[in-house]
């Protein structure tokens, strides 16, 4: 097999440190030894990293991959940077991030950069057939992080951690239609007083932690509680996300359950975005038991097997706490979600699908 040579964009800087899926995919890329790569960080180019950049129409490469920290949130290719690598010969591979927002901005990206392989987060095929009939490229679908054995194993056992249940994240944005992650982490520190639970829960985004610094929080609790990642409708167009947030200019008291009705009610064939997050495979990876809500968790997490279920409503609540009360069901749940990470998550074999899909452009 020919080995490769790859340029690989990144935007690499303090504000995605605790991006765990921002830091894994460019380190695997980079180490596989399929690939001859060279890593350029978009961010803080001095003149001599545009000196890099003049000097890219005399270098061969046999594909440049942009990693999802390039157009997430906002644009890091820009300007005179953008035009050295649209005019390189090389095809182009976009690693899309945070699907639920800006996607006509990041259509006329891909339209523009001529890219030819797109790395979605989801595994749904609805979204995946209206990616391929829009930009007329090809398209995979690849869990937005792999299982890094290197930083995320358990180093202590579930009984000898001090933390009964964690959690890490952010509140979701409400134009996502729902507002899971200040629920669940509501329900749970309700049913923990009622339960003797330690909990060590937060939404504050100073409180995110960095690769090292979660696994070591992982590995200080006996569970996660969690959500899937997206939201319930995905639309390139950004039509009702922009309707959404218009509404909540004037009327930021609404609740999630006013925006579904007005919005959402009649949404004719919505297609969800509902991804596998990072924070559930490296939990699996720790064997930290997780207690989430119901949901497809990319086919990979399947309820009762390698999590405990927790219904929409809650109106199971105390049942799941009693299930997590007990060690031998909550080691037989850890020990099939970490075998099924291992088997099926981890970046090695996430890489092999990768390739497959890369060598069918170059």
């Amino acid at each position: 097999m020919r080995r490769l040579r790859l340029l690989l964009l990144v935007a690499d800087g303090a504000v995605n440190r605790t991006l765990s899926y921002q830091q894994g995919w460019p380190r695997h890329i980079a180490k596989d030894a399929r690939y001859d790569v060279e890593v350029l960080n978009l961010l803080g180019v001095s003149w001599i990293g545009r000196l890099r950049y003049l000097a890219l129409r005399f270098k061969t490469y046999d594909a440049i991959v942009l990693m999802h920290s390039v157009f997430s949130n906002a644009c890091a290719l820009t300007g005179w940077a953008f035009d050295a690598v649209r005019r390189h010969h090389a095809p182009k591979v976009y690693f899309i991030g945070n699907e639920y927002k800006l996607m006509p901005e990041k259509m006329e990206f891909c339209d523009r950069l001529g890219v030819k392989l797109l790395v979605t987060q989801s595994h749904d095929f609805k979204v995946q057939t209206l990616y391929r009939e829009r930009l007329k490229c090809a398209v995979i679908g690849l869990p937005n992080t792999g299982w890094d054995g290197e930083k995320f194993r358990p180093e202590r056992e579930r009984a000898d951690r001090k933390i009964d249940l964690g959690y890490r994240s952010v509140a979701s944005p409400l134009f996502l239609g729902h507002n899971e992650r200040v629920e669940i982490k509501e329900a749970f520190e309700a049913a923990a007083g009622r339960h003797g639970l330690s909990t060590d829960f937060s939404l504050n985004p100073e409180d995110r932690l960095d690769e090292d610094g979660w696994a070591a929080f992982l590995n200080s609790c006996k569970g996660q509680i969690g959500t899937e990642a997206g939201g319930d409708y995905f639309e390139l167009t950004d039509e009702t996300r922009k309707k959404i947030n218009a509404f909540l200019e004037d009327r930021p008291d609404a609740s999630v359950s006013e925006i579904r009705g007005r919005f959402l009610g009649d949404y004719a064939n919505s297609v969800p975005i509902r991804i596998v997050s990072s924070r559930n495979i490296e939990a699996a990876a720790t064997k930290s038991v997780q207690l989430l809500l119901v949901g497809e968790y990319g086919g990979y997490f399947k309820p009762g097997v390698h999590y405990l279920p927790v219904k929409h409503d809650y109106s199971n609540l105390d049942e799941v706490i009693r299930q997590f009360k007990n060690p031998g069901l909550c080691d037989e749940i850890c020990d099939r979600a970490f075998d099924m990470v291992r088997e099926r998550l981890a970046f090695p074999v996430l890489l092999n699908r990768f390739d497959a899909a890369l060598r069918l452009i170059v």
